[in-house]
């Protein structure tokens, strides 16, 4: 146990991530791997799960030395906050640009189909409204808020116009749930809430065809089984073959071309068909796990920024979890949304563990503080 905090102040929390990243490494080996053992196997098919291994481990080694020797409280300042925010909506108009200057319909990334953004947009945006909390207190005017919720709005005008109107809606519920929970006025929270809801239905209003589309295969699944409505209902019928016990690793069939997001928004079908029930509730089990560590130390956390910025990282972890899964099993309109240290995707994975580095170092610095 002393060795593992070495790595990371909580083992538990160390020890949960190296299992998730397990179970996601061997789903996306399944997919990308396994069918092609018997023919074609080239290096190429090893790619992504190289990659996403490479990640996990480079995002590991970054989050151990942030828990280490970051002194968080020096992010509470608003040079360097007001930086990051900058830094942030810089990055956000540099694809915006890149996506007109390139034609593209959709451009959600820096180079090619890497570095995305939007992911390290999340967590500035979660030490943005930690500072902002932090500094102004226990709130109970909305103009004292006015300027924080602007930032949140820019950054959610940029998202939709990438379009990633689902990551846009995202940004807005963490926000405003980082508020309730901080401490904020009804006053002040209430009025943003109803302010968000409102710019959130615009976005799903003029969202263009495909919205539409989308909104209509969650509805009813079999009004379009051929167009909108056909991962859904790959996914759905790769739960109903898993059924209790699964039907083996490697030996799922909807990955195979039906399921076409398999490794990425769709992950979680892949493991219920070949792992079955008993795996999705071995996942359930490490993500509970992890977020009643994180709600630990974020009730253990003495001051202000540190536990909400504790919060908001749990919180990113939370929902993305929950709209992942509810995706998958139709509770929820189809939505890009990455399982959490599961599935394939680069900057989600080293954002989130950066996230995680930071927590990383304000549990170090109350456990500091406990033997003084």
């Amino acid at each position: 146990m002393e060795r593992l905090r070495k790595l990371y102040p909580d083992p538990v929390i160390l020890f949960c991530l190296i299992l998730l990243f397990l179970m996601g490494l061997l789903a996306i080996v399944s997919v990308r791997v396994a069918p092609y053992i018997a023919g074609d196997l080239t290096l190429y098919h090893f790619k992504r799960p190289f990659l996403f291994a490479l990640a996990f481990v480079a995002g590991l080694l970054i989050m151990s030395f942030t828990s280490h020797a970051l002194n968080y409280r020096a992010m509470n300042n608003q040079r360097f906050v007001y930086g990051l925010v900058s830094l942030s909506i810089i990055l956000l108009l540099v694809v915006l640009f890149k996506k007109i200057l390139m034609g593209k319909a959709v451009d959600r990334w820096l180079v090619g189909s890497s570095i995305q953004p939007s992911e390290f947009s999340k967590l500035i945006l979660v030490i943005f409204i930690s500072y902002y909390v932090s500094r102004k207190g226990y709130i109970r005017r909305l103009r004292f808020f006015g300027w924080a919720i602007l930032i949140v709005i820019i950054h959610s005008f940029l998202l939709f116009l990438q379009p990633d109107k689902g990551m846009a809606i995202f940004i807005m519920i963490v926000a405003w749930l980082m508020l309730w929970i901080g401490g904020t006025s009804p006053k002040v929270y209430l009025p943003v809430g109803g302010l968000f809801t409102l710019v959130g239905t615009f976005m799903i209003i003029f969202g263009g065809d495909y919205v539409a589309r989308r909104l209509t295969a969650w509805q009813d699944p079999v009004s379009d089984p051929f167009g909108s409505s056909y991962q859904v209902i790959q996914s759905l019928l790769a739960f109903m073959n898993g059924g209790l016990l699964g039907q083996g690793y490697g030996k799922g069939f909807q990955k195979l071309g039906p399921l076409t997001q398999a490794d990425t928004d769709y992950i979680l079908a892949v493991i219920g068909e070949e792992l079955g029930l008993g795996g999705i509730l071995f996942l359930f089990l490490l993500f509970g796990v992890l977020l009643w560590r994180l709600k630990r130390i974020a009730l253990e956390t003495s001051d202000t920024f540190g536990r909400m910025v504790v919060v908001g990282v749990t919180l990113n972890i939370l929902l993305a979890v929950l709209i992942n899964t509810m995706m998958a099993v139709n509770l929820l309109p189809p939505k890009g949304m990455p399982l959490p240290f599961v599935s394939y995707g680069i900057s989600h994975l080293i954002a989130s563990l950066i996230g995680l580095g930071i927590v990383g170092a304000i549990y170090k610095r109350q456990l500091y503080m406990k033997m003084l």
